[in-house]
């Protein structure tokens, strides 16, 4: 109550009785009190009041910790829960769909804010006409590839891109198309990487790709598909797994660091 009140000739009693915190209940009857009793009455006032305030922010202060305790307690809700929760923006791939066995992932991303994250599955040999060079290999060489899961760990889509590039051994390139094969920075000298033709093979988990503007396709938030990168010039067809290495090097994915390396599984 404001002191200019007290300068009424008949304030209000406040009753001994009290409500909620904070709040002080009135008994509604009005009596005649002189100037010493007003200004005891405004001292008892002040001192209830600042008791009032201390009692409210101990209780505040006594809700958040309950409420940081919930929100903070390892596996609350779920007693042995031990799973760490993912990363800020991460998520892992949806879907009910089986992921192949794959090496230890690598996760990249762009300027923009775009992130892939990549593992490798497997190699081969192709045969037959490959799209980048519209042309079939010579005798005794084939097109070598490599698959790997491609998935967008974000929280928004991204544009479907392919960071993966295929290393071979620079000496199985046909000496015709070694000129192609180029090294680069973090790669061992003895690999090389050729231009190579990449493809969505399969949806493993998430969402369809989304369609953009001028043909562009993007990947849905936790989606995860199979890529196939095929070399455009033709290798030894003896060549093995061992021979060949999936990195991603190209300064869009990694700045000012060297390449890196997505290996394959162990024993597969």
């Amino acid at each position: 109550m404001p002191e200019a009140q007290d300068a009424y000739s008949e304030p209000e009693e406040w009753s001994s009785a009290t409500g909620p915190m904070g709040v002080r209940e009135t008994s509604g009857v009005q009596v005649r009190i002189g100037p010493r009793e007003r200004e005891r009455e405004r001292r008892e006032r002040r001192r209830k009041g600042r008791r009032s305030g201390l009692v409210a922010a101990g209780v505040l202060a006594l809700a958040g910790l309950v409420t940081a305790g919930l929100v903070l307690t390892p596996g609350s809700g779920d007693e042995g829960a031990t799973e760490a929760a993912p990363a800020a923006g991460e998520r892992a791939p949806g879907g009910a769909a089986k992921l192949p066995p794959a090496g230890a992932p690598i996760t990249v991303g762009t300027a923009d804010g775009s992130r892939y994250r990549i593992a490798a599955v497997t190699s081969g040999i192709s045969d037959g006409v490959v799209t980048a060079s519209r042309s079939t290999p010579p005798s005794g060489t084939a097109f070598p590839y490599i698959e790997y899961i491609l998935a967008n760990p974000s929280g928004g889509r991204v544009l479907l891109d392919f960071p993966g590039d295929v290393f071979v051994r620079r000496d199985l390139v046909t000496p015709a198309a070694r000129g192609r094969c180029m090294p680069q920075a973090g790669v061992p000298e003895s690999l090389c990487t050729p231009p190579t033709d990449s493809q969505v093979v399969r949806r493993l988990a998430g969402g369809a790709l989304v369609a953009g503007e001028g043909g562009d396709k993007y990947l849905p938030p936790g989606s995860a598909y199979l890529v196939r990168a095929t070399v455009g010039v033709p290798v030894d067809r003896g060549v093995r797994r061992s021979d060949m290495a999936l990195y991603v090097w190209k300064q869009l994915y990694m700045a000012d660091r060297l390449a890196e390396q997505a290996p394959f599984p162990k024993g597969k």
